[in-house]
């Protein structure tokens, strides 16, 4: 298991928890149209801000989600859609990006889930072709989905070694008539992604992992020794370093070396 956080501050208020720990960048500006069309300006900033931690430490990509319906009827909808998600995707190449996430887009009781599988595993297969040679994993995250039902089948149609489930287990608890558990035993062989936060189950908090009902460790303690990677997506920066100092004190990640020899 490897460990990211998400960017939800500036740069300035993670770069040292970047440098202290062992861990990856998962970069959402890019689920902003106006950062994708000026993308090239947006990717020169990032490389001023993380200086020489830039190049040294994995990266993933958050893609655009706001208005992109990958199962819409409308065509228009649709071309927007994959226009939207082939910038995120080109970022992700300049960037050398380890992945990209997207969401699976669905809303419950505005399609029925025969017309919703009956484009949208078109749609991700189309969006695939041409990219077999890159090294560009692509997880479809869950967000208001209140079952499992519409990601295992659309991951029965277009799995692969590259393609795969980003487990969101926030909005699982927010959104779910089924727990996280039976989530993750009915998508096991699916997820490769995973999206850390807790909430109370009344909203998609983003809170750190101790501060909701749900037991973040128990959930991690189940993918630990997996070949899987987590985000921790918590909103606030002082909760985001105390979920990082209880992932550092039960083992699930480690001080980078030039911390060590500092405290040695």
């Amino acid at each position: 298991m490897k460990v990211y956080i998400s960017q939800l501050t500036e740069t300035e208020n993670i770069i040292d928890l970047l440098e202290k720990y062992e861990i990856g960048l998962e970069i959402v500006l890019f689920a902003s149209p106006y950062c994708l069309d000026r993308q090239d300006e947006f990717i020169e900033n990032y490389k001023r801000e993380l200086g020489d931690l830039y190049g040294k430490i994995n990266l993933g990509i958050h893609g655009p989600y706001a208005d992109l319906i990958p199962g819409a009827r409308d065509e228009l909808i649709t071309k927007a859609t994959n226009y939207r998600m082939q910038q995120a995707y080109n970022v992700a190449k300049k960037m050398d990006a380890n992945f990209v996430v997207y969401h699976n887009g669905y809303y419950p009781k505005t399609y029925s889930y025969i017309e919703w599988m009956q484009r949208t595993p078109t749609y991700w297969n189309d969006f695939k072709e041409g990219k077999e040679d890159d090294d560009i994993k692509i997880h479809i995250e869950n967000v208001h989905e209140e079952d499992y039902f519409l990601l295992n089948e659309l991951m029965e149609e277009i799995h692969d070694e590259k393609t795969s489930v980003c487990l969101d287990v926030g909005h699982v608890n927010a959104y779910s008539k089924a727990d996280v558990m039976e989530w993750m035993k009915i998508l096991k062989k699916y997820i490769k992604h995973m999206h850390i936060h807790n909430n109370f189950g009344d909203r998609d908090s983003h809170l750190g992992i101790n501060k909701g009902e749900l037991d973040i460790i128990e959930i991690l303690n189940i993918v630990k020794d997996k070949d899987i990677t987590v985000t921790l997506e918590i909103t606030h920066v002082d909760e985001l370093r105390e979920s990082l100092d209880i992932l550092y004190k039960n083992g699930f990640i480690k001080l980078r070396e030039v911390v060590k020899n500092n405290l040695n």
